[in-house]
């Protein structure tokens, strides 16, 4: 009984729905074709030339540029480092597309797992660009690990030593 009564209000609460949806379409037609929401930017004024827009380009650019740049050449340098490093491998192309946003968007486990496989496959930190990347990951890794663990609690006894059944 209950389930038909849960039907019936679900097709009652339809019906003005479907009979209404109809004229809301003609209206919204109506009102685009008018242009009413339609919002004009000021007009510049006369003998202005407008300048297209572009991003600048800084030395900030330039350093995420080189960045870029070089842990390219370090992933490409052995056919099977990307199969190997693969967190990192997953974090350079992420980091290609993003840039140093790439830092606060990707999740702190990832962003650990990256760091270990780079700290791994770099011996030599004498290229500016790799060590500043690596240095910058490690903040953002130490700011936002900190951060989480006052809100997560995240269990670090290995499972080999805790109690069966915890």
């Amino acid at each position: 009984m209950l389930n038909f009564i849960a039907r019936l209000l679900s097709a009652l609460l339809w019906v003005p729905l479907v009979l209404c949806k109809p004229i809301l379409r003609a209206r919204d037609a109506k009102i685009r074709r008018s242009g009413a929401r339609r919002v004009r930017p000021p007009a510049p004024p006369p003998g202005h030339l407008v300048e297209p827009l572009s991003r600048p380009r800084g030395p900030a650019a330039d350093v995420v540029g080189r960045m870029k740049v070089a842990l390219t050449g370090l992933l490409d340098g052995e056919p099977t480092h990307r199969r190997m490093y693969r967190h990192l491998a997953r974090f350079e192309r992420k980091f290609n597309e993003g840039g140093l946003r790439t830092l606060e968007a990707l999740p702190v486990a990832d962003l650990r797992r990256s760091l270990r496989d780079f700290e791994a496959l770099v011996r030599n930190w004498s290229e500016p660009s790799l060590a500043d990347l690596r240095s910058r990951m490690s903040v953002a890794l130490t700011d936002r690990s900190s951060a989480a663990s006052m809100w997560i609690a995240e269990n670090s006894v290995n499972s080999a030593f805790r109690a069966p059944g915890t």
